[in-house]
Order: structure tokens, then sequence, then C-alpha cells
């Protein structure tokens, strides 16, 4: 599969804050000031501008403009005559105050059968679920051109195991035709016809799950399953070897419990050695875990200790020596380059993670909900909104269950020299899941993760 011939690569939409504008091929959101998006809604009406004029003695706009060039898209002719390249203008219907028009990302939940039965499932899969509602293609296909057209670039088809669903690759294809950055979260259990399949696909993103050494990730999921993590990672560094143009990139996912606390410096190896990122998450009190797991749960101070050692990992020779992303979004207090966003609009404030701020998550018979890690426990669908088939996008967007689910005080966190910083915050979800709630606008609750208090205070 090939991308549709010249799909817009670029998509310019405005938002409270001014705008922004997202480019699918680096998966990357720029951020606009009101004034640079009504120069760019200028010119997508094909008002044409020049760049001496616009930057005549404001050395300000002409550095951003010639930015903008480097992004690529916007160049100038010989007669100094801009224009903007493969950018397409979403208009929606209503701009909120202090939210996104749209979800940047779409993670679809493309089915809940699965291959395996693993013992920290946030979502309680296996290949016996049934799913009497499950969405046709037809379906799938109006489901993605309405996301496409709010302004949705970032499609994630995770499951369950999506893989192990027949009509994945139509979707996928369907993405590829609209020009989306779309990507795929897997067990890596594939045979040689799924394999050869998702290496040809086009896909832009793989994450696929690694838990640690074969004893730990075997345990936790199935026997010889890191071996089929190692054959297909084999598989896919070969492709990305062979088409060193457009490699796939791939980045290995550790939900992290005491059983595998020990095994960050060998996952780092296995990165390394393979040019994957690593992304690090802690087990958390949801789904099956919270049966076959809750023995594994860090404590605070063990969940500190680790958050010390991705750190050291980091800061390995030849972890940075390779060029890999060591990611950790979750309580990040020993990184001393964590970038400070705290001066940047919501959501990219880092107040927040990105369900319901930059994601929405959808169930396959196209059910919107808020976080995985709360379904098991949001029986009454408090979080959980409507179904994308029967309504625009931008409603369900802005569902009143989801703006609940959104803007929350996290009264934990209020005054914290981390937040924003350093950390997005008290989970939601963890809260959540350990006898918390969220009332009258409050997220009351401790964060068990949040190790804040056992660092060293300040000079």
């Amino acid at each position: 599969m090939r991308r549709s011939p010249e799909p817009e690569r670029y998509t310019l939409r405005p938002e409270y804050f001014g705008g922004l504008i997202y480019d699918a091929k680096k998966a990357k959101t720029i951020l606009l000031e009101p004034a640079e998006f009504a120069f760019l809604e200028k010119l997508s009406a094909k008002e044409n501008q020049l760049f001496d004029d616009l930057t005549l003695g404001n050395d300000d706009i002409r550095k951003r403009l010639i930015d903008f060039e480097k992004m690529g898209f916007i160049t100038h002719d010989k007669n100094g005559t801009i224009s903007l390249v493969s950018v397409r203008l979403v208009k929606p219907e209503v701009i909120p105050t202090n939210c996104l028009t749209a979800p940047i990302r779409v993670f679809d939940t493309y089915t809940l059968k699965c291959n395996l039965d693993c013992g920290h499932c946030m979502v309680n899969s296996n290949i016996f679920v049934n799913e009497p509602n499950r969405r046709t293609i037809d379906q799938t296909a109006e489901i993605m051109r309405k996301f496409y057209e709010a302004g949705s670039m970032e499609w994630r088809f995770t499951g369950g195991e999506a893989t192990i669903q027949a009509d994945l690759f139509d979707a996928m294809q369907i993405a590829n035709e609209l020009g989306m950055n779309y990507g795929l979260y897997t067990n890596g259990w594939w045979n040689e016809k799924i394999a050869t399949k998702i290496l040809s696909s086009g896909v832009d993103e793989l994450v696929i799950s690694l838990e640690g050494k074969k004893e730990i990730h075997d345990l936790r999921r199935k026997n010889r399953s890191f071996q089929k993590v190692m054959e297909s990672s084999e598989r896919i560094k070969k492709h990305n070897l062979e088409h060193p143009d457009k490699p796939i990139k791939v980045t290995l996912a550790a939900a992290i419990g005491k059983d595998n606390m020990r095994d960050v410096g060998f996952l780092g190896d296995i990165a390394v050695e393979y040019g994957f990122n690593l992304n690090f998450m802690p087990l958390k009190p949801s789904g099956r875990a919270t049966v076959d797991l809750s023995n594994e749960m860090p404590t605070t101070q063990e969940y500190m200790e680790f958050a010390r050692n991705v750190q050291l990992l980091r800061e390995r020779s030849d972890v940075r020596q390779s060029g890999i992303k060591i990611i950790f979004k979750y309580k990040d207090l020993f990184n001393p380059t964590y970038p400070n966003k705290s001066d940047q609009p919501f959501p990219f404030n880092f107040s927040e993670c990105g369900a319901l701020t930059t994601a929405i998550s959808m169930m396959p018979d196209g059910t919107l909900f808020s976080c995985p890690f709360i379904l098991d426990f949001d029986k009454v669908g408090k979080f959980t909104g409507p179904n994308i088939l029967n309504t625009s996008v931008q409603e369900a967007w802005l569902d009143p269950r989801f703006q609940k689910f959104r803007h929350v005080d996290k009264l934990e966190c209020n005054g914290c020299r981390y937040y924003m910083k350093q950390c997005r915050g008290a989970c939601k979800a963890t809260v959540l899941g350990y006898g918390g709630e969220i009332k009258d606008g409050k997220l009351l609750g401790h964060d068990e993760y949040c190790y804040m208090p056992l660092m060293p205070k300040e000079k």
C-alpha cells in the first residue's frame, strides 16, 4: 500500500489561543498566535502576500516566516509571493474556550478480542470476547472521514489485538488515502503473512509491548510471546535497513510493576540494539491487573527508585549515541531536560495527559470514551460519551460527560514545584482506581505514584 497521490500533509485549524497546524508526516503540532493563524488563513484563501512587504522592519515576523518555510508549509517564489503548500483549512462550527476544537489523535480500540490473555490487560481482552455490535468496515470508513473533516489527523489502531481483525488492513488503507499519520499498537505475535502486510502497509508507527526479560514477559503474557516479539523486531529492523527513506518508527512499551522493575537496563539494551524508542508506564489499578497483578503494584518508594533508574538509563553512553528516546511522561522528576510547558495554552501546558485533551478513545462499536484505564469502574458511563455514528465529532468532543473529566482541579498538585514542569500531575485513572472520585470539578483522592514528598527539599 502507498499513500494516495499527494494527500494534504498539513492541517490548519483555528483554536481559542489562535490556531494550530499539524504535520502528518512528522506527527508534529505547531501552535499559532492569532496573527499567525489569520495570516495563514488568508493564504489558504489564495490571497497573495509578498514576503518583503510582510517582513519589512519586523525581524520577528521575518524569523517566523522563515521557520514556517523550513517546516515546509509555506514557500515563496522568485517574485517574493508567499503560498501555502499542501495545507487544508478546517473550519469548526464552534471554537470552545480552554479546549481544542477536536482531538488531534484517535485511539481506535479496533477489537476487544486478543490472541493473548494478559494479566494486566486494562480492557479484559481475550479470544472469547463477544462483539455483537462491532462496526462494519463501511462504518469505520464513515467514522474516519468524520474525524478527518473535523481536523483529526492521527489514528492509532489498538485493542485487544487489532491484527487478528480481518478488515484491519482495509481500515489502514482508508487512513492511508486520507493522508493521516497512522499507527498500530500490537503484542508483536505475528505470523509471516501478518508481518508482511504490516510492513508493506505504509504504517507510520508501531508500538509493541515488551515487559522485560523472557521469563517476565512470558509469565505476564503467554509462553513464547517474548520469542515472537524478537522475531517481529528482527523483521522490522530488516525492513528499515532496506527502506532507509521511510523507516517505520517503533516504540517498545513496558508496563512497570514490582516484577519487572529490575529489567530497565535489559529493555534499554533491546531498544539500542534495534534502534527502537522505549516507553515506560506504571501498572495501574484497572482491568485485569486489579486481580492478577494486584501484588505487583509498586509502592511510592519503589516507583521513585524506578524513576531514578529510568533517568540513569537515559544517561548511558550507548543510549545517548543511539539517538533513541526514553519516554517516561508519568512523573519524570529526575529528568533535568524535561520541557517546561507551563507557559503554553491548555492542553499543551502539560497540565494533563492526552485523554480528552489532545486525544479521544473509541470502542469497536463506535462508542467514544475518555480513558481505557477507567473503563472497568465507569460502569454507569459517567465519563463515556456517545456513539460517533450518531453524532458529529465536535458534539461528541464537547459532551458534558467529557467536559467533567477533561477539566478537573487536581488539589494535590496545586502549588507543586514540579507540576507542568516535570510532571503532568495526578493521574485521574490511578486516583479513581484507588477509590478516589471526581466531584464538583475536583479530583478527590491520592495518586499512589506521586513521590514528590520524597524528593529533596529545595535549597
